[in-house]
């Protein structure tokens, strides 16, 4: 008895065999077994010529392997099978990126999301890169669907805040950092933005509550304490400042690099993706 075909002409055990390829391939490559992996993925393609996400895994492992001539090919060859996969898209947009073609990834990002115009991740990407080139309107709005398909999610609340505190648009920024607090209430670094951003808005007692929050959260940082100390004694409060500079202690480079970040009154704060 003949095997059964798929319309495609490939077997259902062939496809069966590549998706079971597909799927070693995947954890070689998260292993960081690049050369397995590909070996994998190749078969898999042979296996099944008219599968696409095999197709994208291949070029996304060519591509980490340092092989961007046959990752290209490959994630040609994932969207002339499959036109509107997304992730094929996407990781084009990628590729192009880290080849430093940013128009290229722009018309790739943005098909990709328009092929899947429900997943927040891709806005957010797409928003990222706008920002990267200097299009701050663009990247708020498609940040802001980001956050409007995922409103339970912190880290995409929190992008859109740092593309608005970049803006100088502080109001917004306070706005979605305690929304990303909502999310997240135990996550100081949000608790240390929110309070810079009031900072800016002339918060001070709003901001002196964060900071202490922050503090609280991680009192063992002697960077934290150290912005505490220092929005005190911008208030006046000497005493207290010195209490807590005495107890932030000596900062090291890093923390010192770190202060001077969080301090920036203009241009983004972690606002890239």
């Amino acid at each position: 008895m003949a095997r059964k075909r798929t319309p495609s002409g490939q077997s259902l055990v062939a496809r069966r065999k590549a998706s079971i390829r597909l799927r070693i391939g995947n954890k070689l490559a998260g292993e960081d077994l690049l050369d397995k992996a590909i070996e994998q993925y190749e078969r898999a393609a042979e296996l099944d010529g008219h599968n696409a996400d095999v197709r994208v895994a291949l070029a996304d492992a060519y591509f980490a392997a340092e092989m961007p001539v046959k990752a290209y090919q490959a994630y040609k060859k994932a969207l002339a099978i499959s036109p509107r996969h997304a992730e094929g898209h996407l990781c084009l947009g990628e590729f192009f990126l880290a080849m430093g073609r940013p128009r290229p990834a722009l018309i790739a990002m943005t098909r990709a999301v328009e092929c899947d115009p429900g997943r927040a991740y891709y806005a957010y990407r797409l928003g990222a890169l706008h920002w990267a080139v200097g299009d701050g309107p663009r990247a708020v709005h498609y940040m802001a669907r980001a956050v409007a398909l995922a409103p339970e999610d912190a880290f995409y609340h929190f992008k859109l805040a740092n593309l608005h505190y970049a803006r100088g648009d502080y109001q917004d920024a306070a706005a979605e950092y305690e929304s990303a607090l909502r999310c997240s209430p135990l996550d100081e670094y949000y608790h240390l933005r929110l309070a810079m951003t009031y900072k800016r808005q002339q918060r001070d007692r709003l901001a002196l509550l964060m900071f202490e929050r922050a503090v609280m959260l991680r009192p063992q940082s002697g960077a934290h304490r150290y912005l505490l100390a220092r929005h005190l004694d911008d208030m006046g409060d000497g005493d207290r400042a010195i209490y807590h500079y005495r107890l932030a202690g000596d900062l090291d480079e890093y923390d010192r690099d770190y202060v001077r970040r969080m301090s920036e009154r203009h241009g983004p704060v972690e606002a890239e993706a």
